[in-house]
């Protein structure tokens, strides 16, 4: 089969590659669409993405769907021809945070595209069979791409404790910041800012429902916070621009007995806050690392027209195109937000 392989920065490139095996409990996807990741993109351009390091060739891609070409001869209920979502992780299921349902903190899990572990920038990809969910005729293979960085919106609402009458600010208005800010609403958050750099990104934002729109090329953002919500601050900040200013900033914009939740890598790996923040406020800082049993609701939100992952997707490339795709998305070039490579 095809695939693009990335052998060091700035350096991918279309081979030839055996067809991933696949056991019995296991199926064979002809991969039909591959969204480019904010972590794909670290690794093109540098190699390296939070505390992994790519060492040796490898497939980048996680957020994918296809219809399954073979099934193992154990597998029930998925037949070949089946349209499907992959779950990109792959958990060992016996370890404490695989028994307590948090198997994203799996320290044995497989994850596509994360060194050493190729992922789908090619013609074929092998899963577990629990591991891909059917897609609903009324959704199309993008949007099944599109339930991955969906899930990390969802696992955002989850950490920071979103519910009815919730106030929220999202740093950072780029792909996961617009599906957390969807994925807020749709948990019950009454009001959801936005902030970040780019006016493009933020008319998005207003799109996708924000009750207002910041940017912070135009003034202080933690001041704007404050005047929208009377000196309050909010009840939960996102920070999805994975910076140091962002991070802070986050604590920063949380009143009293919230919650800031980080979800982005950040380039540094520790970060100074205020204790006073910390401490007088008696908020809480959270992290999202990926996500855990969020398929099914992000496929069903999606599906019933809550979320609008669609109009996410502004460029598509065919895989001999897809260092085009990386460099487009690396550059934001033509106010890109989501690239998808269909193979």
């Amino acid at each position: 089969m095809r695939a693009a392989v990335l052998h060091k920065p700035f350096d991918m490139r279309l081979e030839e590659v055996p067809v991933p095996r696949f056991g019995p409990e296991e199926v064979l996807v002809r991969v039909r669409a591959v969204g480019v990741c904010g972590s794909d993109v670290d690794y093109y351009a540098t190699g390296r993405c939070g505390n992994f390091t790519v060492r040796e060739p490898l497939i980048l891609g996680h957020e994918s769907s296809g219809e399954i070409a073979r099934v193992g001869s154990r597998v029930e209920g998925l037949r070949v021809g089946d349209r499907v979502a992959i779950e990109p992780g792959f958990p060992c299921r016996r370890c404490r945070f695989c028994r307590e349902g948090r198997y994203n903190l799996c320290p044995d899990v497989r994850f596509y595209g994360t060194p050493p572990v190729d992922g789908a920038f090619a013609e074929y990809a092998a899963a577990p069979a629990d591991s891909v969910f059917k897609l609903p005729e009324n959704m199309t293979f993008e949007e099944g791409a599109m339930v991955e960085p969906l899930s990390v919106g969802i696992q955002a609402s989850k950490r920071g404790s979103i519910g009815p009458g919730k106030s929220a600010v999202v740093f950072g208005a780029g792909p996961i910041g617009l599906v957390t800010l969807q994925a807020a609403r749709a948990s019950g958050a009454t009001e959801v800012y936005a902030v970040d750099l780019a006016d493009y990104r933020l008319r998005y934002a207003e799109k996708f429902g924000a009750t207002g729109v910041i940017n912070a090329r135009e003034g202080d953002p933690l001041e704007r916070i404050g005047e929208l919500t009377g000196g309050r601050g909010v009840d939960v900040a996102f920070d999805a621009a994975g910076s140091v200013e962002t991070a802070q900033q986050a604590v920063r914009a949380v009143g009293r007995g919230g919650v800031a939740v980080i979800i982005s890598m950040l380039p540094s790996p520790e970060f100074p806050i205020r204790m006073t923040d910390l401490v007088e406020k008696e908020m809480d800082l959270r992290g999202v690392f990926r996500y855990a049993n969020t398929y099914p609701t992000a496929i069903g939100l999606v599906s019933r027209g809550v979320v609008d992952v669609r109009s996410l997707v502004t460029h598509r490339f065919p895989l001999d195109q897809v260092q085009r795709a990386f460099d487009v998305a690396e550059k934001r070039l033509e106010d890109a937000l989501k690239v998808v490579v269909t193979p």
